[in-house]
């Protein structure tokens, strides 16, 4: 692993002519997501740097378009989902995008546009270099299909042709080169930028949710993409056992994703719907988090969490499946949010009451949350450009 060095001028990234360098930026689209909010975060902390930054999308739809900086391009490569063959039937506008547009750097994000781009990147002629972003930590979780098996076969082989690669925390970076055959030398940590300023503005906006408002009742919240990488089911099994013995708590999961009536039939199942509110998208989940008495998190992988450190920012005490990886490296050890073992279900019931127990630092959290705030991480970024683009 390596780290810009921080004697660089972080803030003049130039070039021996006094420029600074191009940059594109691809990821499939901006549907609601951490790897998305991240990008578009980074995207318009350069741009507001001074520097010529653009966008490349395999899909130009999602949420977060409307928080694109209006000076930064946005390239559409195409209008309409392909069947089967999804992004990768985008190769070839890639390869047309490297070869007329070609920026000094490609910057990729999450593994299956990576391993898109970097295909593109050995038919394209272009000396545009090539880095891909890895979000989640390697091989963590299971290759069930064929399209998944294939796309960690290609991960492997073409991961080490990039000419750098950035990996979001700590954990991440050792599982690439656990995995792959890379070296440590050849894996930059960048933290993701997180807003801080912008979530704490945010969090001060009034709640339209009844559990939220009453501080009579304790709410245990959950805030991201109701899929299986999250382990609800595990999540919802917590909340149960800390509801039985504490009836006065609520639990609000938020979010979209393919498991949200699943989680609806799970609470009735359990009996314990009328505790239960699985209300989708939030616009400002937020407000929710400075109400919040825990924000918790289950996941069975992760990169860097960035709900985690949104929590914090709102003051939230937070509890989180020490999975591979990130919670660790943002609890730093569990000294901001106790850490459990991922599935456990007692164990984690047992955190979460203890947390509603003890009597938070917020003020900890919360200067904990300003090490992840894009002044601190986009120079970071400035510094590593300088470096890889020398």
């Amino acid at each position: 692993m390596t780290r810009p060095d921080s004697a660089t001028d972080s803030s003049r990234a130039v070039d021996e002519d006094g420029e600074r360098p191009s940059l594109g930026f691809y990821i499939p689209n901006l549907t609601v997501g951490g790897a998305e909010q991240v990008t578009v975060n980074i995207v318009n902390g350069l741009s507001r740097r001074g520097y010529d930054v653009e966008l490349v999308l395999s899909h130009p739809y999602g949420k977060l378009h409307s928080e694109i900086d209006e000076d930064v391009p946005v390239v559409a490569l195409g209008d309409s989902r392909v069947p089967v063959a999804g992004i990768t039937a985008h190769v070839p506008k890639l390869v047309s995008y490297l070869e007329e547009s070609e920026p000094d750097a490609l910057l990729s994000q999450v593994t299956h546009a990576n391993t898109v781009c970097l295909a593109a990147s050995l038919v394209a002629d272009t000396r545009t270099k090539l880095i891909p972003t890895e979000h989640n930590a390697f091989d963590v979780e299971p290759a069930t299909t064929l399209k998944s098996k294939l796309l960690r076969k290609l991960a492997v082989r073409l991961l080490p042709s990039a000419d750098r690669v950035i990996a979001v925390s700590q954990g991440v970076s050792d599982s690439l080169v656990e995995q792959m055959s890379l070296r440590e030398d050849d894996v930059t940590v960048l933290h993701n930028p997180i807003e801080i300023e912008r979530v704490r503005e945010r969090a001060h906006q009034s709640v339209d949710h009844e559990w939220i408002e009453d501080d009579d009742l304790d709410v245990v919240l959950f805030v991201g993409r109701l899929d299986s990488q999250k382990d609800l089911q595990t999540w919802l099994r917590a909340f149960d056992r800390v509801h039985e013995s504490r009836p006065d708590t609520r639990a609000v999961v938020a979010g979209q994703g393919p498991l949200r009536e699943e989680l609806h039939d799970s609470a009735e199942q359990m009996g314990i719907s009328d505790a239960v509110s699985v209300p989708g998208y939030v616009d400002n989940p937020y407000r929710y988090m400075h109400r919040a008495s825990v924000f918790l998190l289950t996941s069975r992988f992760e990169g860097l969490p960035t709900v985690l450190i949104e929590a914090m920012a709102c003051g939230c005490p937070v509890v989180s499946t020490d999975c591979p990886s990130g919670p660790r490296e943002i609890l730093a050890d569990g000294q901001y949010g106790r850490l459990t073992p991922v599935g456990d279900v007692s164990e984690i019931a047992t955190a979460v009451e203890k947390t509603l127990d003890d009597e938070t630092d917020t003020s900890a959290l919360k200067r904990r949350a300003n090490d992840f705030s894009p002044a601190e991480v986009l120079d970071d970024y400035e510094r590593f450009i300088q470096t890889s683009l020398r």
